[in-house]
């Protein structure tokens, strides 16, 4: 059984406790961001990469070496469904985890091989006692990974060829962000989220960090905090935010700032 998952941390969890006889792979592309027309790993995508990833320093070398393992990964995905080992889908509502689920299902579109996938729930028993909201299986402590080994399905050959149309029209479309609208994967402005930050900017100076922070605990729709960043730095070149200070020059978030 070959486990596909779409984090580096959810790669991680399941290595850490997961059935160590099978193998898993990440194909974390970010494909909810970006131009998806060309190849996965081409200078469009890692154009986007440098755009997300930037503020946080990573440099050449890191870069080259994050694609380097995604097209290993990706390797390992099409060799194991060609040798026909069973593959096993960690998909999620997620927008990046539901890109690439669309994205393996037209990888693996011409391929006859039994794919399963795992959906994971809105909600999840992640505490004892306590209903916890999870948009990812990173998000999980590595112990409490079995709790999301269920429910499991086969997927279809028609159903594969839907998600993998789906896909082809997302290309064809190449929009420049992909949300999760009523359970169906939709190409979206680039301000499609831009709402969330505006109805919740306080009227007092705040910490940029401190207020993604709160974004992504209040409404966890599945997308980065990089994203979030770099929608706050349009509104600042926009004059929409102000920058008052650099509080913490060592921090990618370390800005102080208010609302005009």
């Amino acid at each position: 059984m070959l486990e596909v998952v779409f984090s580096d941390s959810e790669k991680g969890s399941f290595k850490a406790f997961g059935d160590i006889s099978n193998d898993v792979v990440n194909i974390g592309f970010m494909l909810d961001i970006g131009d998806i027309s060309g190849a996965i790993d081409g200078n469009e995508r890692q154009d986007i990469f440098r755009k997300v990833w930037g503020r946080f320093d990573f440099d050449s070398k890191e870069q080259e070496e994050f694609f380097r393992m995604q097209r290993e990964d990706m390797q390992t995905l099409l060799s194991a469904a060609k040798s026909g080992i069973p593959i096993r889908i960690r998909n999620s509502g997620a927008p990046y985890s539901a890109c690439g689920f669309h994205y393996v299902c037209n990888l693996l579109r011409d391929i006859g091989c039994d794919i399963s996938v795992v959906s994971l729930p809105e909600y999840n028993p992640i505490y004892e006692n306590e209903p916890a909201e999870c948009t990812h299986r990173g998000e999980a402590a590595a112990d409490k990974i079995y709790r999301f080994l269920s429910p499991e399905k086969q997927l279809t050959e028609t159903e594969k060829i839907i998600f993998s149309n789906r896909w082809r029209g997302l290309m064809a479309e190449n929009a420049p962000l992909r949300a999760v609208i009523n359970g169906r994967l939709t190409s979206v402005p680039e301000d499609f989220y831009d709402f969330i930050i505006m109805n919740n900017l306080p009227d007092d100076d705040f910490l940029m960090a401190g207020f993604i922070g709160k974004l992504l605990g209040k409404y966890m729709p599945g997308i980065s905090d990089s994203w979030y960043a770099l929608r706050i730095d349009k509104m600042i070149k926009e004059n929409k935010l102000i920058i008052v200070e650099n509080k913490d020059p060592s921090h990618p978030y370390g800005n102080v700032l208010r609302k005009v």
